[in-house]
């Protein structure tokens, strides 16, 4: 059950003679083992985006969000999730537009103009040949024809089920979107936990070490023979580390906060004040893994619906071979008032007439040469979407198995130090006993707790490293690792 942040500590006793003749030197090594674990902090997140430290952390009136309502608000509002989507109503659109756009393959022309008046027959007529002389006068024309595909030789389904292919790879890559910013989120949450974990590892030490320092001077300033200048010198190097750990320690904690902030477009918000905690995951073999992403990772997913265009272009290629045979219609009207209309069927007038035909249609291209070379080059590329579908399926297999035996590598450490974090919190419970009572000495406190403060801190990044690499195997696996990513502190 988790409980309230906290750091464990230690406290020796005020009455205990030891402890009260040299208590500079003992809470001097207690700093000096506190040291040794901050570097951590300055290394667990230097991806992450860096911001001023004015920006702080949220005030107490801000709401209190987990890892679940941040990662419901970053798929809400994240761009890169909308433009997902705006791609695959595109996608739809195209394949829409493929069902639709063959069969209304129409076009009207309208045209006006100005002619010379012409009078007469086709026997006889008053005016030249070409009246130039005579007044002008309009002419007016439109002409509607079109085509209704009937049979193309496969031209059109390849072409739709290119389209189809589309929305499939856009869907995928929807779902690669939001896999890819679950991870972020996920991470920025934990390194956020971590940072806080590690600053309160910090804090505990900060005020003893001022005090000893305050005490050590008012010794030395009484001539204590049991004080030395270095016992000063240890406390004030020691408090120095620690505060420029510190400044590291809160950057890691702004630079998480801002991730979450850029991922999830909240503001404001708060995570809840509880301590880092492993997170309880489903254990499969390497096998299962490397099978799930295979199968159903959206990468995967893109890249078979990219082969299916592929080849769809290539069929496409294939039935250029063929002619395509249609239905056309066409009606057509010119009128010229100044021009004299021939009413003779056998009788060409280009300026009054109107025509009405329909029929069947073949349109063969003879560039069958030109074509030949078209269907070369989708076979090639064809060959070469099928060589990189593979070496993506070879490259996606290591990065599963990476990504799994960073996951057992985790479990493993985090297990270590967390038994070792237990057995010197033992040994060190021993150890400031044995002073108390008297048979103990500091230098057996200086191992006691420089073990205990190392792999606490240890601990601490073990913890979020397991985490992290749950949820990046997640990521490349496409398998739910787990139904609950965070423990709340109320259970």
């Amino acid at each position: 059950m988790a409980g309230p942040r906290f750091v464990a500590g230690v406290t020796i006793s005020a009455y205990n003679p030891r402890a009260v003749r040299r208590p500079a030197r003992l809470l001097a090594l207690t700093a000096i083992a506190t040291c040794v674990a901050l570097p951590l902090a300055a290394t667990a997140q230097q991806d992450e985006v860096a911001v001023s430290p004015a920006e702080g952390r949220a005030t107490d009136a801000a709401p209190v969000l987990g890892l679940a309502e941040l990662t419901h608000a970053a798929e809400k509002t994240y761009p890169g999730v909308r433009a997902a989507e705006a791609r695959i109503r595109a996608a739809r659109a195209q394949l829409d537009e493929a069902w639709v756009a063959p069969f209304f393959q129409s076009y009207i022309t309208a045209g006006f103009t100005l002619a010379p008046e012409a009078r007469g027959s086709p026997i006889f007529s008053p005016d030249a040949q070409v009246p130039l002389t005579n007044p002008w006068q309009p002419v007016v024309g439109v002409n509607f024809e079109g085509a209704i595909p009937l049979w193309t030789f496969g031209k059109l389904p390849a072409l739709r089920e290119a389209a189809r292919a589309g929305i499939r790879a856009s869907e995928s890559d929807r779902a690669r979107v939001r896999s890819q910013l679950l991870y972020d989120v996920r991470r920025a949450y934990y390194s956020v936990q971590f940072a806080l974990d590690v600053q309160q590892m910090m804090h505990e030490g900060i005020p003893q070490i001022e005090r000893a320092i305050e005490r050590t001077d008012e010794r030395l300033a009484s001539g204590d023979p049991e004080v030395q200048d270095t016992d000063r010198f240890r406390l004030t190097t020691a408090l120095a580390e620690i505060r420029a750990r510190e400044a590291q320690a809160v950057h890691l904690e702004h630079s998480g906060f801002t991730a979450l902030r850029i991922l999830t477009g909240l503001r404001t918000f708060r995570v809840p004040e509880c301590p880092i905690a492993v997170v309880e995951a489903t254990s499969r073999p390497l096998e299962a893994y490397v099978a799930g992403a295979l199968n159903d990772r959206p990468e995967i997913r893109m890249l078979e619906a990219a082969q299916r265009a592929r080849e769809a272009s290539l069929d496409i290629a294939r039935a250029g071979f063929w002619p395509d045979i249609a239905l056309t219609y066409r009606f057509a009207v010119s009128y010229a008032p100044g021009i004299t209309d021939q009413s003779n069927p056998f009788v060409i007038d280009p300026a009054n007439y109107m025509n009405i035909s329909a029929g069947l249609a073949l349109r063969w291209s003879l560039d069958l040469w030109g074509n030949a070379y078209r269907v070369d080059r989708e076979t090639a590329l064809v060959d070469d979407l099928r060589a990189r579908f593979e070496e993506a399926r070879r490259g996606i297999e290591l990065e599963v198995t990476d990504a799994y035996e960073t996951t057992v590598e985790a479990r493993g450490r985090e297990a270590a130090f967390r038994s070792g974090t237990r057995d010197a919190r033992a040994w060190l419970v021993t150890t400031v006993q044995a002073i108390d009572v008297g048979t103990g000495e500091a230098n057996d406190l200086v191992d006691a707790v420089r073990a205990y403060f190392q792999n606490r801190a240890q601990h601490l990044q073990a913890m979020m490293d397991l985490n992290t690499a749950l949820a990046n195997l997640e990521r490349t696996a496409a398998l739910p690792v787990t139904e609950r990513w965070e423990q709340r502190c109320d259970e």
